[in-house]
């Protein structure tokens, strides 16, 4: 008896391995921490994300994740007197 495969959608079908998949979450990862991809990963991440359901849902709950994040825990800024707290420490235990 001969084994069969169940086609893959077109994305995953150019690289089994998830290359294509790695590679758009290396994209992202590179947007979500505020860098900019180039044209190139730009225009890969789209068109990607448009053939792969499993990355276009990922992509899609990290977005979820993100806004719930930046609406929810607000950045705050360290303290004036943090580096003086610390060298007064630093400096208490090398007493």
């Amino acid at each position: 008896m001969k084994p069969t495969a169940t086609p893959l959608p077109s994305a995953q079908a150019t690289a089994p391995d998830g290359l294509d998949c790695e590679r758009v979450n290396t994209i992202l990862d590179q947007i979500i921490v505020g860098n900019d991809p180039s044209v190139e990963d730009e225009e890969y991440f789209i068109s990607h994300a448009e053939d792969c359901s499993p990355c276009f849902d990922s992509i899609e709950k990290q977005h979820i994740f993100v806004d719930f994040l930046a609406q929810h825990v607000g950045r705050k800024g360290a303290p004036s007197s943090l580096p003086e707290t610390i060298m007064n420490r630093l400096q208490a235990k090398m007493v």
